[in-house]
């Protein structure tokens, strides 16, 4: 009898031990301060400012509490951001299982405090629990499009590019989700795999929207005339930004041509967005962008630190040339130019400079194993084949981001 007595009350202990410590315990361990949760509920706000007495109970984990504290402290004028004040009053009904008050808080943050930064997260998380598709989509995209910069904003881009590719009614869906998943990318809190994913899908995407005959809102499909040729084409499009590059290797690219034969009646597209170019230290990594949303992602090699690192900051290109010579500047002061061709010439096929640092640039390379590798004088190294698709769809003066 004794030793069941003592079972029991071992029973009773550990039960108490994991309802009162350990479920609250992982609970706070949850309340972490983040950039956003694409595809699931808001993370808490982030805020340089103290903490108030009700938000100090939420990051407790007394929720309750907490909420009732919290519309105490709106009432008397102490909270300095009452959107954020909503927020915590929000995630604690869902914490304490309350949606519909957790709903009506959201919403109060749209009707009450309009121009509240806040206002992001909560068209989100309006739109995300509606059952009524009309009414989601509204809410999402309000939030995707209007606050950008929010969690809310971002975290909506991963549902509504979902969206738009699993619906084959709605119109430039394809274009819609580029744009969508595009937001869900600049998240900082989305997870490796999720964004190794997105990007795949993006890419599958873009070989669609970008290279094929494919029209979108950001190209125009161009007929060709009797007495037309593809040099004569190629000038009448100007270029974004503005620059002394020819459409030609940017039509060819696109429209997948090997040779600069067109036939009257022919229809080619042209893409008429904006070009631009981000460089990723951190993971070796040149992205191209069309209007701010991903297109590609490529591998490459840049600067050594015991030679030339790769700087940070903002370029744009200037000076392109196909079959570069390289000039090699030796540890005595002396120079000498080696032709394309060259084996001891390493610049590859293309060659793409930096306005603001004219001996730095984006270059192929006769050394294909050293991308993915700090091995370079500071220039950014490609593949072959990967730096003539980049050469052909960016124009002088696009720019060039390394970060």
């Amino acid at each position: 009898m004794k030793k069941f007595l003592l079972l029991v009350a071992l029973l009773v202990i550990v039960w108490l031990v994991y309802s009162y410590v350990w479920v609250p315990y992982q609970d706070r361990s949850k309340v972490v301060p983040a950039t956003g949760t694409p595809g699931g509920q808001v993370n808490p706000p982030v805020s340089n400012e103290p903490p108030t007495d009700g938000v100090v109970l939420f990051e407790k984990g007394k929720y309750k509490e907490a909420a009732r504290k919290l519309e105490e402290e709106i009432a008397a004028g102490k909270a300095t951001a009452p959107g954020r004040h909503l927020t915590y009053i929000a995630m604690s009904y869902d914490k304490t299982e309350q949606p519909e008050k957790a709903l009506k808080a959201w919403e109060r943050i749209i009707s009450e405090y309009p121009d509240d930064e806040y206002c992001g997260d909560a068209y989100y998380e309006i739109g995300r629990r509606s059952k009524d598709r009309a009414d989601k989509v509204k809410h999402l995209e309000t939030a995707m499009n209007k606050y950008p910069q929010s969690q809310g904003g971002k975290a909506a881009g991963l549902e509504l590019g979902e969206y738009y590719l699993g619906d084959g009614t709605i119109p430039d869906r394809e274009f819609k989700a580029r744009k969508a998943f595009s937001m869900a990318l600049r998240s900082s809190n989305l997870p490796k795999d999720k964004t190794a994913e997105v990007k795949k899908k993006l890419e599958s995407l873009n070989k669609k929207l970008v290279f094929s005959s494919f029209q979108t809102p950001d190209s125009t499909i161009y007929t060709v005339a009797t007495g037309d040729n593809i040099d004569i084409i190629s000038r009448k499009f100007k270029v974004v930004p503005p620059g002394k590059d020819v459409l030609k290797g940017h039509i060819k690219r696109i429209n997948g041509l090997t040779g600069d034969l067109i036939f009257p009646g022919d229809n080619l597209k042209i893409i008429t967005g904006e070009f631009r170019i981000g460089i990723s230290k951190a993971d070796l990594a040149l992205t191209l962008y069309i209007n701010d949303d991903f297109l590609k992602e490529y591998r490459v090699g840049l600067g050594s630190p015991d030679k030339t690192e790769t700087p940070f900051g903002e370029f744009h290109i200037a000076g392109k040339v196909v079959s570069p010579p390289w000039t090699k500047r030796f540890d005595d002061g002396h120079q000498e130019q080696i032709p394309f061709g060259d084996p001891r010439n390493i610049l590859g096929t293309r060659w793409m400079g930096f306005k603001e640092k004219p001996r730095l640039g984006i270059h192929g390379t006769t050394k294909p194993e050293s991308i993915g590798q700090f091995v370079s004088d500071g220039c950014i190294r490609m593949l072959n084949t990967d730096v003539e698709e980049l050469y052909d769809l960016v124009p002088e003066g696009a720019k060039v981001i390394i970060e």
